[in-house]
C-alpha cells in the first residue's frame, strides 16, 4: 500500500522512503479479486490497490484505494473502500502508515577496512496523516511548498525567503538546503564549502522562478533521523541490492550540518578504537614475550639473583 520512487533499494523503505495512501500488511495474493494497477497519462500517475486484503485478518473485507502523482507536485489520496477503521488494523506484522516520508542516502569510505563502504540514510522529512480522517469515498490533496531547488540561477538562490537556508553551488548549477536526494553529489562536488559565502559572480538576477518544485515536495526540517548500515562493496556509487546482513543504528540530527559533522566524528571515534585495540594487543605480546624469556633465563641460570628470588618467594 505505499509507492517507493528512489533508486537504492533498502530495508529501511517502510521506515524512511514512502509515499503511502495506506501502508498495512496487504497481499493481493489471498483473493483472486485483488489487483494493483497503475496508469500514467503524461502528466499524473495512478497507482490503485483494488479489493485487496490484509494478510493476517482476511475477514475484515477488501480495501479500495488510490494515490495520484500530478507533474505539478501535487499529491492525491483517494479512498474508495474502507471497511475497518484504519486505527484499528494491526501493526504487529507490518507498520501501518498514511503519508509522506523522503530521505536521502550517503555512502562513507571507512579509512580503517578496505572495500568497505558505510552507508547512511537521513530521513529529513515526514507527513503523517490523521489516520481517523480515512473514511469510504474520502480524499486528501497535499500541495508542495517552494524549495530552494525552483531556483535555477545564483541571484534568486542566496536571496531567497522560501524558510530554507538556500545555497548556490556553480560546480553543479545548483540551489540547494544541502539536504535532499542529491546530497552524494552536493558533498561530493565541495558544495558545503563553496555556499559558506553566499556571494554570486555575476550579477544578481531577480527573476523569478515557478513557485512549485516536481523535484522536492514539501520543505525539510533540522531534525534527521538517522539509519547507518555498513556492508562490505567493491565499487564506490550507491548500492542498488537489498542488503543481507546490516548492522543498523538510529540517531538523531538536530543541526544542518549534522550529515557530515556526526560522521566525521564516528569515523574518529571508530579510528579511535582500533588504535586502541591494536596497542593493546602489543602489550599483551610484549608481556608473555618478557614472561617466557625471564623463564628460560631463570632456567639455565638456577643461581642468578633472580632465580634466588622466586625459590625464596615459593
Amino acid at each position: 500500500g505505499f509507492i517507493y520512487t528512489g533508486e537504492v533499494v533498502h530495508r529501511m523503505l517502510t521506515a524512511t522512503q514512502y509515499i503511502a495512501p495506506l501502508m498495512a500488511n496487504f497481499d493481493p495474493s489471498v483473493s483472486r479479486n485483488s489487483t494493483v494497477r497503475y496508469f500514467d497519462n503524461g502528466t499524473a500517475l495512478v497507482v490503485q490497490w483494488d479489493h485487496v486484503h490484509l494478510q493476517d485478518n482476511y475477514n475484515l473485507g477488501s480495501f479500495t484505494f488510490q494515490a495520484t502523482l500530478l507533474n505539478d507536485g501535487r499529491i492525491i489520496f483517494g479512498y474508495k473502500e474502507i471497511p475497518v477503521a484504519v486505527t484499528q488494523i494491526s501493526s504487529t506484522n507490518h507498520p501501518v502508515k498514511v503519508g509522506l516520508s523522503d530521505a536521502f542516502v550517503v555512502v562513507h569510505r571507512i579509512q580503517q577496512i578496505p572495500n568497505v563502504r558505510r552507508r547512511t540514510i537521513y530521513e529529513y522529512h515526514r507527513v503523517e496523516l490523521q489516520m481517523s480522517k480515512i473514511t469510504n469515498l474520502s480524499a486528501v490533496e497535499m500541495i508542495p511548498l517552494p524549495t530552494c531547488l525552483q531556483f535555477t540561477s545564483c541571484g534568486p538562490c542566496v536571496t531567497a525567503q522560501i524558510g530554507f537556508n538556500c545555497s548556490w553551488c556553480s560546480k553543479l548549477q545548483r540551489c540547494s538546503s544541502g539536504f535532499d536526494r542529491h546530497r552524494q553529489d552536493w558533498v561530493d562536488s565541495g558544495c558545503p564549502e563553496e555556499s559558506k559565502d553566499k556571494i554570486c559572480e555575476k550579477n544578481i538576477d531577480t527573476t523569478e522562478t515557478p513557485l512549485y518544485s516536481t523535484t522536492t515536495l514539501l520543505p525539510t526540517t533540522t531534525r534527521f533521523r538517522v539509519l547507518t548500515t555498513t556492508r562490505g562493496s567493491t565499487t564506490s556509487h550507491l548500492p542498488t541490492s537489498l542488503p543481507t546482513e546490516d548492522d543498523t543504528k538510529i540517531a538523531l540530527h538536530l543541526k544542518d550540518n549534522g550529515a557530515s559533522t556526526d560522521d566525521s566524528a564516528a569515523e574518529k571515534k571508530s579510528g579511535t578504537l582500533h588504535a586502541g585495540l591494536i596497542v593493546g594487543i602489543l602489550v599483551l605480546v610484549l608481556v608473555v614475550a618478557a614472561a617466557i624469556l625471564v623463564t628460560i633465563y631463570m632456567y639455565h641460570h638456577p643461581t642468578s639473583a633472580a632465580s634466588l628470588f622466586f625459590i625464596e618467594v615459593r
